[in-house]
């Protein structure tokens, strides 16, 4: 595990001026472990599609419904399985917010900020390459195994709030598996039961949407 990473209550700031706000903070993180724990019981090692379609929309995170902001959460979970062959996702959303990976406000509204996933690799020892340019994720992604990629929904807007850009429809996280020379894309929407198929990877996205990528190579 990298420095700082909190995998248990154990590594739980428990202490400060703001002890009662982290000591909430940490019972609904529980809570919500638990939650999800009980309703995601039989999709283990699975790969995840639909974050409107049960039982992805009954499981919250930090405030708010998968449903919501969900996608960064299900990527991750998504490449875990890819990689490593062990999908928990219910323990991803734990260790999310126990350290506190929600962007902004730890209700979760804002969901999780894409820039910040590779903390999560890192505590792992998932080895990735992150691209800030989608031209060069573009060529990285023909020869990776999988990879993740997050992009704005709507066209972007001029205004900014802690330099990423919320008045343009929100953004979406999505994960990839390549196989065949074509890219099999998980949760592209909200309702999708199986991946969507393109021979191209910025076919899901259009031009100046792209946010962040981050590809794998595999084991």
């Amino acid at each position: 595990m990298s420095r700082g990473w909190v995998t248990s209550s154990k590594g739980f700031p428990m202490r400060g001026v703001s002890f009662i706000l982290r000591k909430k903070r940490f019972e609904r993180t529980r809570a919500n472990y638990e939650k999800n724990t009980r309703v995601f019981s039989a999709h283990k090692g699975k790969l995840l599609h639909g974050q409107g379609t049960e039982p992805l929309c009954s499981m919250v995170y930090g405030k708010m419904p998968f449903s919501w902001n969900g996608c960064e959460l299900i990527a991750v979970a998504n490449v875990m399985e890819m990689l490593t062959g062990v999908q928990d996702l219910p323990r991803v959303v734990y260790e999310f917010e126990l350290n506190n990976m929600h962007y902004v406000f730890p209700s979760g509204y804002w969901g999780t900020a894409p820039k910040k996933l590779y903390r999560y690799f890192d505590s792992h020892g998932i080895a990735y390459n992150s691209y800030r340019k989608a031209e060069d994720f573009e060529a990285a992604a023909e020869n990776s195994s999988c990879g993740i990629v997050s992009f704005w929904n709507n066209k972007r807007s001029q205004a900014r709030l802690w330099g990423l850009d919320f008045f343009s429809g929100g953004l979406h996280t999505v994960a990839y598996r390549r196989s065949g020379g074509k890219y099999y894309v998980c949760n592209l929407y909200s309702k999708d039961t199986s991946p969507g198929i393109y021979s191209d990877i910025s076919q899901i996205y259009l031009e100046k949407r792209f946010i962040i990528g981050y590809t794998f190579k595999g084991v």
